[in-house]
């Protein structure tokens, strides 16, 4: 537990003190008594010639002596007090220079404790800025990231979906193509030959499929071939069997082309929301980590400032301590000194 620091305490000079005990009267006492003895003895010497002299002289000795014994008294219980006093201040100096050499010790052990707090303050307020740039960085990085993502998306989208678009029309065109040359009677309507016409031209055909078709059309346009007979007739069919052959064959090739595309887009569109995904929890989970740590940095200035503050009182009323313990300890040695 941390220690608190004390309440502020009054100048070293307005500390109460117990006032210096008196001078002793005894010399001056003494040399009173000489000075009243003297006359008193020459007057009993004068009168000793005479009885009624001699009666007066002893009066006066007796009130010397009297006299004397007063002071004697009063001497003593003078020295007394002086030495209750002493006692009395000699008890202050031992009690008082205890307590204020704890308060002081208490007093260096909170001025450490404090300065360390303040270095632990510094070290986490810098902390917390770094990782709250790092955070910001973090937020815009993907946050650009998943723009990127999305615009890639756009334009994956659009290609697929082109590509979806002429496969699909590819498959189309092969099936009703297929549906055409199947026809038994070679007699086939002008919108059949329109339609092989347009799939030779098709972009998305091999080659060797658009050549094959370009021939077999230019064969079934000669407008006699149904009068021929023999090695004409069969060669017509049998081009025409080879054609159909050949549009099945790129039929399923174009069928299964079309479900990989669909298949492509399904993934893409997958992944891109996985990636999306991804990106939000890191957006979302960084701007949760910047606001904590942005109200936890408010906290440690909030303990910085404050400490600081008990940190220059402490010190404060240490260096007062210090002093009036000091000054204490040379006022009491030289009244001991004196005793």
């Amino acid at each position: 537990p941390k220690l608190r620091s004390s309440p502020r305490r009054p100048q070293a000079a307005a500390m109460k003190r117990p006032p210096p005990p008196p001078a002793s009267p005894a010399a001056a006492a003494m040399a009173l008594v000489c000075v009243l003895a003297v006359p008193a003895m020459a007057t009993a010497s004068a009168a000793s010639a005479t009885t009624a002299s001699v009666s007066a002289s002893v009066s006066a000795v007796e009130k010397v002596m009297q006299l004397l014994g007063d002071m004697s008294v009063k001497a003593k219980a003078e020295k007394n007090a002086e030495a209750v006093a002493f006692a009395k201040f000699d008890q202050f100096c031992t009690d008082t220079t205890a307590s204020k050499t704890k308060e002081v010790a208490k007093g260096a052990e909170l001025i450490e404790v404090l300065t360390a707090d303040l270095a632990k303050h510094e070290s986490d307020i810098k902390s917390l800025m770094g990782k709250i740039g790092d955070l910001k960085t973090t937020i815009a990085t993907s946050q650009a990231d998943l723009k990127a993502a999305k615009v890639q998306r756009e334009k994956d989208h659009k290609t697929n979906t082109a590509q979806m678009e002429d496969l699909a029309e590819t498959v189309d065109a092969l099936e009703r193509a297929v549906l055409t040359l199947q026809k038994e009677d070679y007699n086939r309507e002008a919108s059949g030959a329109v339609l092989l016409q347009q799939l030779s031209e098709h972009s998305m055909l091999p080659n060797s499929a658009r050549s094959a078709l370009a021939a077999f059309l230019e064969m079934s346009s000669d407008g006699d071939f149904l009068t021929r007979e023999g090695p004409e007739a069969h060669a017509y069919e049998f081009q025409s069997g080879g054609i159909v052959e050949l549009m099945k064959k790129l039929l399923t090739e174009f069928t299964q082309k079309r479900t990989e595309a669909e298949k492509d887009e399904m993934n893409s569109k997958h992944a891109h929301q996985m990636v999306a995904q991804g990106l939000t929890d890191v957006i979302e989970n960084a701007e949760s980590d910047a606001a904590d740590s942005t109200a936890m940095l408010a906290e440690k200035r909030g303990m910085h400032a404050k400490d600081t503050g008990r940190l220059h009182s402490t010190k404060e009323d240490y260096n007062e301590d210090v002093a009036y313990l000091q000054g204490l300890k040379v006022e009491c040695m030289e009244r001991r000194s004196l005793s």
